[in-house]
């Protein structure tokens, strides 16, 4: 129990214990110290005195050893009860005279030429020279006994008998005097205010006299004072509760219907729907490329930009419309006006749509800066498809999101499909994180080769094996890009990639064997991207210039000269960078001319035609041309026939990956064939 959750009383009680305590055993351990300290300094007063009266007598012994002095000194030393042991000898250390009291033992200590005195095992032992004429003529020893000790300790334990009962009526006086002066007043008051919150009477006020100055007085008025203001604050919050009610159906920053109102017009709109048999619509509206703004200007400036949006389409909407804002850039419109067929709610859609891209193609200025703003918008009806608010908001935002897909600044009706589809997504990506937890996920090699067929070096391909098969990269890689859990799984095939590269190494790979690697759009443009490559590469222990990182054309050209920079700064490390799939994108070449590569991958869909289609040769031979001009490597994939490795090799490509040659493999099998340098003519 914390001493805290005492009451005050008991605290003093305890404290005052304490207190009796520690001044009982203080006071006593230093009576002790001092009365000891005083019985010792007599001890010595006594053997100073003992031996300045019988110098002469220990001369005399040293000089002629007189048997009648000797009993003389003996029979004045047993005079002493103190003294135990006595020794006289002479400076050779030679015994004169010696005498021990009852036969006792103690232990001798030898005592330091300038030591005269020592305790030891609650004896004290005295060493004094014994002059003659000025000069020493020997030494003489005593050891006498402690018995003070037990003497003190009695006398100890009469005084704390006498004084303890004294201390605790002190205690007990002074706990009296605190509660009287402390507990009685601070009890009143916690009584006091106990009954003003119990009856929640705040106008109550604590008597004081005016002329107290005392802490308890001024912690009184304290209390009157806040008294005053709980009332006040009460009296306050009752005058705008009527408008805080008002307010709960608006959002704040914007003036436009919340959630909560939004859903009060959908529920009365569907129950009309319903019961009419008409048809209606809502449009969910996600603002394109808000966070930009966001996270570029400040929140601040995306607030200015969402209130001129609510401004502008509470001007432009009927009022019938109910338009609301759900969060963030989230908008809603709620159609009032309800059709007699689906056929006519969907037309009225597209009138609402070009009233929505009416509002939004007009300039918006924050912080003196001009926006164009564009949204994807999706679209449910009703009451076919939906007959409950949380329903109806769900398909719309589907449908949105449908919208986003198809390229933004668009708008998508929401179907069942699309809902399976929605649904489908959602398992995938539970079952990503499953597989993420649980390492599912497997890395698979496929070798780059010459013409010759020797191994030049792999492409790491991810895969993903549950129990009714392999998941198609195609099927569950958009997914991961969607949802972020690229990012972790991009970290893991690098990890797992350099790893495996340090393997083969080890195990005696070419030292020129190099490794390919796919980068995600969203892991490369992390602004944490070339530390995480480089902490990476350091755990593993193997050399950047054996890896080359593959990125896509969409990728390059988002945002160019951030990705030229961080390019640079692969390349600066030692990677090779590498245009994955060219020709596929959207890559001129004044982006080619510009972005630090070293390598271009012709896209398999090009060379899988390249001896039928005469398009594809030549769209082919112009890469590998084109390539060459820039100083660039290129790299073939998806080579299956002879007459594909014929035409390829006919027009300069140097480097082959396609099942003419492997298949994607394990790493073992890729061990195996790296160790048995096999070569395919």
């Amino acid at each position: 129990m914390k001493l805290s959750f005492l009451s005050v009383k008991q605290q003093f009680l305890l404290l005052m214990l304490l207190l009796v305590v520690v001044f009982t055993t203080g006071y006593a351990v230093v009576t002790y110290a001092v009365k000891e300290a005083r019985y010792v300094s007599a001890s010595k007063q006594q053997i100073e005195t003992l031996n300045y009266l019988l110098e002469k007598d220990y001369v005399e012994l040293i000089s002629f050893a007189s048997p009648s002095l000797s009993r003389e000194v003996i029979h004045k030393w047993q005079s002493f009860p103190a003294i135990l042991h006595a020794g006289l000898e002479s400076t050779l250390a030679s015994p004169v005279l010696h005498f021990t009291k009852n036969n006792s033992e103690h232990e001798a200590v030898e005592l330091g030429a300038n030591e005269s005195f020592a305790m030891v095992n609650e004896h004290m032992q005295f060493k004094k020279p014994v002059m003659s004429a000025g000069k020493q003529v020997g030494w003489m020893r005593y050891v006498v006994s402690t018995h003070y000790q037990e003497e003190l300790w009695n006398e100890l334990q009469e005084m704390l008998l006498i004084s303890i009962p004294f201390v605790l009526l002190l205690a007990v006086c002074l706990v009296a005097y605190l509660q009287r002066i402390v507990l009685n007043p601070l009890q009143y008051l916690i009584a006091k205010l106990a009954t003003i919150v119990e009856q929640q009477n705040y106008n109550e006020s604590i008597a004081v006299n005016n002329s107290d100055a005392g802490e308890f007085a001024s912690l009184s008025r304290s209390v009157n004072s806040l008294l005053a203001r709980v009332q006040k604050s009460i009296d306050l919050a009752s005058e705008s509760e009527a408008y805080a009610k008002e307010m709960a159906n608006y959002d704040e920053l914007t003036g436009l219907a919340n959630r909560r109102l939004l859903v009060e017009h959908m529920e009365y709109i569907l129950d009309v729907a319903s019961r009419e048999n008409r048809h209606g619509a809502l449009l969910f509206i996600d603002l394109d490329n808000f966070k930009t703004l966001n996270d570029s200007r400040g929140h601040a400036a995306g607030d200015a930009l969402l209130k001129q949006v609510a401004i502008s389409l509470k001007k432009f909407f009927r009022k019938e419309d109910t338009v609301a804002r759900l969060g963030g850039d989230e908008f809603v419109i709620l159609s009032g006006r309800l059709e007699d067929s689906e056929e006519d709610a969907a037309n009225q859609v597209h009138s609402l749509m070009q009233k929505l891209r009416s509002v939004l193609s007009k300039s918006f200025t924050v912080e003196g800066e001009v926006y164009q703003l564009t949204a994807s918008v999706g679209v449910s009806t009703f009451p076919k498809l939906a007959r409950t608010p949380s329903e109806l908001i769900k398909q719309a935002d589907t449908a949105m999101y449908r919208a986003k897909e198809a390229g933004r600044d668009t708008y998508r009706f929401y179907q069942p499909e699309m809902q399976a589809a929605a649904d489908t997504r959602l398992k995938m990506e539970s079952e990503l994180r499953q597989a993420i937890s649980a390492e599912e996920f497997e890395l698979f090699y496929q070798p780059q080769v010459d013409e010759f067929g020797r191994v030049l070096g792999a492409e790491a391909l991810l895969r993903w094996f549950k129990d009714d098969g392999m998941i198609s990269p195609a099927d569950f890689i958009p997914v991961a890009e969607l949802t972020g859990l690229i990012l972790p799984i991009g970290d893991w095939v690098l990890k797992n990639g350099f790893m495996q590269l340090k393997q083969w190494f080890d195990e005696g790979a070419d030292p020129d064997f190099s490794l390919s690697i796919n980068i995600s759009p969203l892991q490369f443009h992390q602004d944490t991207f070339v530390s995480n490559v480089k902490n990476l590469l350091s755990e593993a222990g193997v050399p950047a210039k054996n890896i080359t990182l593959e990125v896509t054309e969409g990728m390059a050209i988002k945002d160019i000269q951030a990705t030229i920079d961080k390019m640079h700064v692969l390349k600066d490390i030692g990677f090779k960078v590498s245009m994955d799939d060219f020709g596929t994108g959207y890559s001129s070449l004044t982006y080619l001319k510009k972005l630090p590569l070293n390598e271009l991958k012709i896209d398999q869909s090009f060379v899988r035609d390249l001896d039928v289609d005469k398009d594809d040769a030549e769209l082919a031979a112009t890469i590998i041309a084109m390539a060459k001009n820039l100083h660039l490597e290129v790299v073939a994939e998806g080579v299956e026939t002879e007459s594909q490795l014929r035409f390829l090799c006919r027009h300069e490509c140097a480097v082959f990956q396609g099942y003419y040659f492997h298949k994607p493999m394990r790493p073992a099998e890729l061990t195996e064939l790296l160790s048995g340098n096999l070569i395919i003519l």
